[in-house]
């Protein structure tokens, strides 16, 4: 016998003819409270059955901007991303509070309407990016870093991007300080966007494991980005030998650099339960010698998105990152993933 969905409710639905109203989830008087004991109400022929369903929060993808070039470059990255996961997209753009020494103070409304600007001119780039994708906006009066480590703390937040760069900082460093602090303390994944153009959304993404039980939740956010953009995921696994140290007819040698079976099938293993749960994903795997951040960041040259995992919450930003992932965010030729395991 056929089941029919008749509606996801908060209350139960009526039977069909007991009542005028209509109490599915959109309607205006539900749009308006939060459900409770959500559940599905099918049609088995005459009678009517309810099953418990798990409600699905609205999820958002927030970037920071400032007005600067790179974080523009985050915001059409951002948009396009939020468009693939079917998302909404929240811009924020935060200004610093006024000092209570300092000689002159630019008044409030003048300050917060060169901030509306600059979330007018993300907005333009978002609608160009990715048409259609919901934006939303938010001015506050905070540190940049601060403002978004509050915001990656709340429900509904899936993502959070941010330019390698903004206005501020010296401009010797390769990565800001607004980026670094985000990537390191942010308890949502955080891609930082560089300054070169983003790749295709059909480039393979590109993924480390490092073997660890702590690696799964990383490589699941790659198939994760990898489903949404429709294209191919390379999972490679560094193994680190003591290559380096031999000497150099050893060391180049075909045996030397030649992983063990068992490397690659460990591997496959790892990916097993999420190349299952993710089948409309192409998977490579291989296993390569060498430097973590060198072999990945080589890997990365062509990708759309380079994913690893960032481990610890040492006080110190780098170690809070970890060594693969701050090379990483220095050296990648695309878009890095931060992910935090710890």
């Amino acid at each position: 016998m056929e089941a029919r969905p008749a509606a996801v409710c908060g209350t139960p639905a009526p039977v069909p003819g007991s009542g005028p109203g209509r109490t599915g989830r959109d309607s205006p008087g539900n749009r308006e409270r939060p459900l409770r004991e959500p559940f599905l109400v099918m049609m088995v022929g005459d009678a009517v059955v309810t099953r418990p369903v798990e409600v699905v929060m609205e999820r958002s993808v927030l970037v920071g901007v400032d007005g600067s070039d790179e974080s523009l470059r985050s915001v059409e990255w951002a948009a396009a991303e939020a468009a693939r996961r079917h998302c909404r997209l929240r811009t924020l753009t935060a200004l610093p509070a006024p000092s209570p020494d300092a000689a002159f103070v630019w008044p409030e409304e003048e300050i917060r309407a060169s901030a509306r600007a600059v979330l007018d001119l993300a907005e333009e780039r978002a609608s160009a990016a990715a048409p259609g994708t919901a934006v939303d906006r938010e001015v506050v009066m905070d540190s940049p870093g601060r403002a978004l480590l509050e915001r990656a703390g709340q429900d509904g937040t899936a993502l959070v991007v941010v330019g390698h760069r903004g206005r501020g900082g010296f401009s010797g460093l390769r990565v800001g300080s607004v980026a670094y602090r985000v990537a390191a303390q942010s308890s949502v994944p955080v891609v930082v966007v560089g300054p070169r153009p983003a790749a295709d959304a059909s480039a393979e993404v590109v993924v480390g494991d490092d073997g660890s039980a702590r690696a799964e939740r990383v490589v699941a956010e790659a198939f994760e980005a990898a489903s949404t953009g429709g294209g191919p995921l390379r999972v490679v696994r560094v193994r680190e030998s003591a290559l380096p140290f031999l000497p150099p007819a050893v060391a180049s040698s075909p045996r030397a650099r030649e992983s063990g079976p068992g490397d690659g099938l460990a591997l496959e293993r790892a990916v097993g339960p999420l190349r299952a749960r993710y089948p409309e994903v192409e998977v490579r795997t291989e296993v390569v010698d060498g430097r973590p951040v060198a072999a990945l960041t080589d890997a990365a040259r062509a990708a759309r998105l380079l994913v690893v995992g960032a481990g610890g919450e040492h006080g110190l930003t780098r170690l809070a990152l970890g060594s693969a992932a701050h090379g990483v965010l220095h050296r990648s030729p695309c878009p890095v993933m931060v992910v935090h395991t710890g």
